[in-house]
């Protein structure tokens, strides 16, 4: 999560596209971890939630500054809760799940004409 809310606006919303679609067995440890912090089970997380759950892991210690900022950056929706894909998409760069082809599918979502290139405008109307 850290180097997801120290990353650009392009990489993070990359991450969010390929956390909507990747396959559920091929993430489900991420699941299940969002599951562990779900306390209530309504599939967002609160940032009572967050803390809480993350201070049961050894060597994260987060102070409250430290989760507001977390909770900002990783709230794409801007609601206040931290959704399902969006926790996922945060946890994703830890992890070994950007494939070839999952960057493949990102990179075809920005190119919008198909060129194999991504121009400014392409990117300006994704972002």
């Amino acid at each position: 999560m850290e180097n997801y809310i120290a990353s650009v606006q392009l990489k993070r919303t990359t991450l969010s596209l390929i956390a909507s679609r990747i396959p559920e067995d091929q993430i489900q440890p991420l699941r299940n971890a969002f599951t562990m912090i779900d306390t209530n089970g309504d599939g967002q997380l609160t940032i009572e939630e967050l803390k809480l759950g993350l201070s049961k892991i050894p060597g994260i210690n987060l102070d409250l500054s430290d989760l507001h900022k977390a909770m900002t950056m990783i709230d794409t929706n801007q609601n206040g809760l931290i959704d399902y894909t969006e926790f996922i998409a945060a946890c994703l760069h830890s992890y070994n799940y950007l494939k070839e082809s999952h960057l493949r599918l990102a990179f075809s979502y920005f190119d919008k004409d198909g060129s194999g290139t991504i121009s400014r405008d392409e990117l300006r109307h994704c972002l």
